[in-house]
């Protein structure tokens, strides 16, 4: 079965990239536009649309995954079809090894803000962490508790979208996904709950609408977005392990402030799992702690705290420094809870840091360090977290 799966996105791959008809127009729709609107957005299109690439060796330290190096390269547009090819390579002394390869058509930021009639994107990720660790569930779990394991993650994501305006978007995700937890530390509090996933094949699927008036998908710095995420996993759509439904509401606003690189960027998440426990794998659960998008908690450990539901609100002031280089303060704030009824406002965390960024064409070097209760958490990564 994955050896057909593997197949047809290959072949999806190819026919997307030399038979659908580029259909991304580089500019809203408008019957009504004039000639000198519409010499305008041309000239936009060719602004859009001109060739680029942007590379960036990784030599970085991280808390949750040591020191790394490797590297980063993104090009856009180089088949004269809208398109982009993004690579990560990247190995760390924790032993983390990191690789993606993500191709889009039309790129993003190409197509934000743009009405078109089909857009698609493959993602290829290969994740393992030699020293990976659970903490338990609930918002009461102990640091002292930390069950130490390997992770490997291998995901194939195939996304198709459709822009019905400049700013509404409806995108339909098929999630190819496979988990291993092995190497588990003996004798600890989890040794015994870990060892029993081992491996599992845990595909999924994901319906995403989003709303989204922000000028760009890389650098926002006006508008807001909102995005409203259903997951969902049965063994009609390929997963024998697990049975659930997630769903993810995400709002984001960003203002500039003193001029045109100050921003204040604000997002609030809230994200609840339901399903039978013992059909909900513990990676499935809602999570917060590190530096990742969803999970954001920068004075945290990764997946410090974890249940089937959560609350998150980050606030970042980003300033601009010199040239490429900005910098920017921030608030982090959160909850986990099992249930709806089973909230406890009074067991919500907070961190606060500051960080860097280094702004290239095509996407955002990040660097943050949070503090926290528990201490420092140091995180590199790229793009914005939200």
């Amino acid at each position: 079965m994955r050896k057909r799966l593997l197949q047809l996105v290959l072949a999806t791959f190819f026919f997307f990239l030399f038979c659908v008809p580029n259909n991304a127009n580089a500019f809203p729709g408008n019957s009504n536009a004039t000639p000198e609107s519409a010499g305008a957005s041309r000239e936009s299109e060719d602004v859009d649309t001109k060739k680029s690439l942007s590379a960036f060796p990784i030599l970085m330290y991280d808390t949750d995954i040591g020191a790394g190096y490797g590297g980063k390269a993104k090009f856009v547009n180089y088949l004269s079809r809208k398109e982009s090819f993004d690579l990560i390579v990247f190995n760390s002394s924790k032993g983390e090894r990191w690789y993606v390869f993500t191709f889009s058509i039309p790129d993003i930021e190409i197509r934000q803000g743009k009405i078109y009639s089909l857009s698609f994107d493959l993602k290829a990720e290969y994740d393992k962490y030699i020293k990976y660790y659970f903490y338990g569930t609930g918002p009461d779990s102990k640091k002292d508790d930390e069950t130490e394991f390997t992770y490997e993650k291998k995901e194939l994501q195939l996304k198709f979208g459709r822009g019905f305006t400049p700013h509404f978007v409806i995108e339909a995700h098929y999630i190819l996904r496979n988990i291993k937890y092995f190497k588990v530390e003996e004798d600890r509090p989890f040794s015994e709950r870990l060892e029993e996933i081992g491996e599992q094949f845990s595909p999924l699927v994901s319906l995403v609408a989003r709303y989204d008036t922000s000028d760009s998908q890389i650098h926002p710095k006006e508008g807001f977005r909102l995005i409203f995420q259903n997951d969902v996993a049965s063994s009609f759509l390929g997963n024998k392990n697990a049975r659930f439904y997630r769903f993810t509401l995400d709002f984001r606003k960003y203002t500039l402030l003193f001029g045109q690189r100050d921003v204040l960027a604000f997002r609030t998440l809230v994200q609840k799992i339901s399903g039978k426990t013992e059909k909900i794998p513990i990676f499935e659960y809602s999570v917060l702690g590190g530096g990742s998008e969803i999970t954001a908690m920068r004075g945290y450990s990764l997946n410090r705290f974890q249940d089937k539901g959560k609350f998150l609100v980050n606030a970042e002031y980003r300033f601009p420094l010199w040239r490429k280089l900005g910098g920017n303060v921030f608030v982090d704030g959160g909850l986990v809870w099992p249930s709806w009824s089973e909230i406890r406002l009074h067991k919500a965390v907070v961190d606060i840091g500051w960080g860097l960024r280094y702004y290239l064409q095509n996407f955002v070097v990040r660097f943050d360090m949070g503090l926290s209760s528990e201490g420092i958490g140091i995180y590199f990564n790229f793009g914005h977290v939200f």
